[in-house]
């Protein structure tokens, strides 16, 4: 049975977590928001089922908890910059406010970041942007888990990409090019639960329900066929290529404690004042996506939602009813609670 938790209270316990394997406070605190925010969006794959990865890592010495995150290369409006190996949402932070510093002098701010870990949501980067009157755009490579189109082989990754707009709400797409991301497989996996057939394929390169099998394959299903596994090859090829870092066969997955991840993002922001009034690029968005949601609706549907809408409907929800977990992500946390010495967070009543 599902238990709900105070946001609060959870993020504190994530904190605490992060904070006693060795992360500086601040960054702990910061990685810990991260994960309660997908799962106030409703975005459970990027939340607090990544606990357990993270921590062995970090117990296993696999990610830098104190990274020396520095530019490398400053090109102006570009810059490649080295994240040693740091925690992904710490490095991307860090990434994301020196693309806007940049947007702020230049118009447009590109950075690329090699040697970084998963990141977790990618919204969370491109929603920094939107909430500084910018457009923000993010990608980055991922562990292999997609075949190329053709092929029944894991070489490629399911490279998200987030694109986030000032409005009112902000528009925020976030997708991965995977029909579903790993995480949902990996929470059906957990729980026990078939998948429905689409999501991944066996290691034959047949379609199946059973979530184990697409993890021990490591064959999402991409987006679209032959397009989103088109699109996953040149987001690889221009980020590792450009940075000179790792492609995703080359990236060590999340349950791999070895070593680093050999993870490689792209952060871009572009300063929308520099061609129009943000106040104008407001109503514009507004007034097309009022055109929008006025449209004659399909049969059996109730409301036309914009991109990000359900994500902002569900964190309201969970902000005042508190963030609900399923069993296995208690047994999860109560598990390294009790390895670590951090109390375990109350649930809701």
């Amino acid at each position: 049975m599902s238990r709900r938790m105070h946001p609060e209270a959870l993020e504190g316990f994530l904190a605490a977590v992060f904070q006693k394997l060795g992360l500086p406070g601040g960054d702990a605190a910061w990685v810990a928001s991260t994960l309660v925010q997908a799962e106030l969006r409703g975005v459970s794959s990027h939340g607090v089922i990544r606990l357990p990865n993270y921590t062995r890592r970090l117990e296993a010495g696999a990610a830098n908890t104190r990274p020396n995150i520095r530019v490398e290369k400053d090109r102006g409006a570009l810059a490649l910059m080295d994240g040693d190996n740091g925690i992904g949402q710490v490095v991307s932070r860090r990434a994301m406010e020196e693309s806007i510093a940049r947007a702020e002098r230049h118009n447009v701010g590109l950075v690329l970041v090699k040697e970084s870990n998963h990141f977790g949501a990618a919204a969370t980067y491109a929603l920094m942007a939107a909430g500084r009157g910018m457009a923000g755009i993010v990608t980055t490579t991922t562990m292999k888990n997609v075949a190329p189109h053709g092929a029944r082989a894991p070489l490629i990754g399911n490279n998200p990409i987030a694109i986030a707009l000032p409005g009112d709400p902000p528009l925020c797409l976030d997708m991965a090019l995977s029909v579903v991301a790993r995480g949902y497989v990996l929470q059906a996996a957990r729980a026990g639960k078939k998948i429905p057939e689409g999501w991944g394929l066996d290691s034959e390169g047949k379609p199946t329900t059973d979530p184990n099998e697409v993890l021990k394959s490591a064959l999402l299903s991409p987006i679209a066929g032959h397009k989103g596994s088109g699109l996953s090859i040149l987001i690889d090829a221009l980020l590792a290529g450009l940075a000179g870092s790792n492609f995703s066969h080359q990236v060590r997955e999340v349950g791999d404690y070895s070593g680093p991840s050999g993870v490689t993002h792209l952060f871009l922001s572009i300063k929308i004042e520099a061609l129009v009034p943000l106040a104008a690029f407001r109503a514009s968005m507004d007034a097309f996506c009022g055109v929008l949601r006025a449209a004659p609706r399909a049969m059996g549907v109730e409301r036309i939602w914009m991109p990000g809408e359900i994500e902002l409907e569900r964190e309201r929800e969970r902000r005042e009813k508190g963030v609900p977990l399923p069993p296995e992500r208690l047994q999860e946390m109560a598990e390294i609670a009790g390895r670590l010495g951090v109390p375990m967070p109350e649930a809701v009543g």
